[in-house]
C-alpha cells in the first residue's frame, strides 16, 4: 500500500503530458492493487467477491469491472465499521468525511491522512491546470460546521508557510457579510458551491469598487447550469471553471480550459458511464459508477453515486490523455425564498439535522412546497422516537422565521426525478434548475 502511493506520488504531475497507454497502464495497476488489498483486508469486498464466485485475479483491466456487482452508500450505512474499513487502519488515526452525497442518505467515509493528501495532490494539479500560483490566496465560500473543521498537518504548514493558502468563509452567513469578508481578504481565487457564488454575485457587482477582480472562480459541490455561470461570471467580472468531485472520490473530473468538457481524473478514480446497465456511448447520457484507485483504508469498488452524467471522448480534444464527460447532472441546492423576501440556503436547516439525528435516517428529503411551508421527508432506519422527532423540529424551527410552518413525514421511499436524478433538496416555488433540458446540456 505505501509503495503504490509513493509511485503515485512520484506521478501525479507528469501524467498530463503522458500518452493514453501510459494512464490507462497506470490506471490498471491501481485497480489490480486496491482489488487485491480489499479482497484480503475488507470483509465486505470478501464476501461481495465470494458471492459472486469472483477473485481478484479475474480483474486485470478496468473493462473487467463488468463482472462485479455495483455498491451504493447504502450497502455501506447498513454495516458496522468493521466490515467496511481495512483490518490493518486504526480508526481514530482516520481522516473522517460526513456525507449524503447526491441521495440524501448521510454516512461517514474514512482514509488514511497519507490517502487524503494524495487525493488533494489530483485537486491541486487540476487548480494549476485553471492557473493557480504557488503564491495565490484563495477564498473558499463552503459550509463551515463542526463537521468540516478539521485540517491535516500538512494542510496547516501550506498555510503557514504560503504555499497554497486558503480561507474559509461561511456559505451560511448573510451576503453583506459574505462580501466584507472577500473584501477583507482581497482573494486571487474564490471557490464554492455554484448555488452560493450566483446568489452573492449580484451584490460582488455592486461593490466593485471594493471588491477586488479575482483572476478566475472555481465552482465544485453542485451542478454548475448555464444560467449560474453566466451570473456568476458577469457578477465577479471573472471567468469560472468548474469541478466534479465526491468526498469518496475527492475529484472525478475537471473543466478542460481549452474545451469546456471535462478531463476524468483517470489516474485517481475509474468512471463508467452507464445506460440500462450497458456502458453508454460518446454523447450518451447515464449513471456514474466509480471506483476508487487509491482508496485503501475504505475501498469504493464500483460505487454508484447517484449522478448522472453523458459520456464524452476517449481523449480530450486539448491533447491531454484523460478521458471527458460532456456533461454532469450532480447534486443540485435550490435557495429557497422565505415570504419577507430573503433567501435560506437549505443546509442553514439540514446541516444541523444532520449533525444531531442523522444515525436514524435511512435517506432524506427536504422540500419547499411555498414560501410559507417546508416539508422534510424522512425514510427511516428504525421508528423513530417522539422526542426525537421533537428535536429535529425544533432544530429546524430555530433557523426559520415564524410565520414558516415545517412537518416532519416519514415515509416507506423516496423517488427520484424522470431523469434518473435523486434530487435530496428543492424549492416548488423557484428553481434554477427545472427549465433545463439536461439532454441537450
Amino acid at each position: 500500500m505505501l509503495t503504490e502511493h509513493l509511485h503515485t506520488f512520484s506521478r501525479i504531475l507528469k501524467h498530463p503530458g503522458k500518452d493514453r497507454d501510459q494512464i490507462i497502464a497506470f490506471r490498471n495497476r491501481k485497480l489490480r492493487s486496491v482489488v487485491r488489498y480489499a479482497y484480503n483486508n475488507v470483509g465486505y469486498y470478501r464476501n461481495l467477491f465470494n458471492k459472486a464466485g469472483i477473485k481478484p485475479e479475474d480483474i486485470r483491466t478496468a473493462e473487467d469491472l463488468s463482472i462485479l456487482p455495483i455498491t451504493s452508500s447504502q450497502d455501506y450505512r447498513i454495516r458496522q465499521q468493521h466490515e467496511i474499513v481495512s483490518r490493518e487502519i486504526r480508526m481514530a488515526k482516520t481522516v473522517q468525511r460526513a456525507t449524503s452525497g447526491a441521495t440524501g442518505r448521510p454516512f461517514i467515509i474514512r482514509r488514511s491522512p497519507l490517502e487524503d493528501h494524495l487525493m488533494n495532490m489530483f485537486r491541486i494539479r487540476a487548480f494549476q491546470q485553471f492557473g493557480i500560483r504557488i503564491s495565490d490566496k484563495l477564498a473558499h465560500i463552503r459550509l463551515v460546521s463542526s463537521s468540516h473543521r478539521r485540517e491535516n498537518v500538512l494542510g496547516r504548514i501550506r498555510q503557514r508557510v504560503g504555499v497554497y493558502r486558503e480561507y474559509s468563509i461561511n456559505s451560511l452567513q448573510s451576503t453583506y457579510r459574505i462580501v466584507q469578508e472577500l473584501t477583507r481578504l482581497r482573494p486571487d481565487i474564490v471557490k464554492g458551491y455554484p448555488a452560493v457564488l450566483s446568489h452573492i454575485a449580484p451584490s460582488v457587482a455592486r461593490a466593485r469598487g471594493s471588491v477586488p477582480r479575482p483572476r478566475f472562480l472555481i465552482g465544485g459541490g453542485e451542478s454548475l447550469i448555464p444560467f449560474r455561470r453566466q451570473v456568476i461570471e458577469n457578477g465577479f467580472d471573472s471567468r469560472i471553471f468548474d469541478i466534479y468531485g465526491s468526498h469518496e472520490f475527492n475529484v472525478l473530473a475537471w473543466e478542460c480550459p481549452v474545451t469546456g468538457e471535462y478531463h476524468i481524473c483517470d489516474d485517481n478514480v475509474i468512471v463508467e458511464i452507464l445506460r440500462n446497465g450497458r456502458p453508454a456511448r460518446e454523447g450518451e447520457r447515464g449513471e456514474v459508477v466509480a471506483t476508487g484507485l487509491h482508496s485503501y483504508s475504505m475501498p469504493f469498488i464500483r460505487y454508484r453515486l447517484g449522478d448522472i452524467a453523458t459520456r464524452g471522448g476517449d481523449m480530450c480534444q486539448c491533447g491531454q490523455p484523460f478521458s471527458t464527460l460532456r456533461a454532469i447532472q450532480g447534486r443540485m441546492h435550490d435557495y429557497f425564498r422565505m415570504p419577507d423576501g430573503s433567501y435560506l440556503h437549505p443546509d442553514q436547516l439540514v446541516v444541523p439535522i444532520m449533525e444531531n439525528e442523522s444515525p436514524w435516517f435511512d435517506q432524506y428529503q427536504l422540500i419547499q412546497e411555498s414560501e410559507n411551508f417546508i416539508v422534510l421527508k424522512i425514510k427511516p432506519f428504525s421508528v423513530p422516537h417522539e422526542q426525537q422527532l421533537e428535536h429535529v423540529r425544533n432544530l429546524a424551527r430555530g433557523n426559520l422565521p415564524a410565520s414558516v410552518e415545517f412537518r416532519i413525514d416519514l415515509v416507506r421511499a423516496l423517488s427520484s426525478q424522470e431523469s434518473g436524478k435523486f434530487r435530496f433538496c428543492k424549492s416548488m416555488v423557484n428553481s434554477d434548475y427545472e427549465k433545463i433540458d439536461w439532454d441537450n446540456l
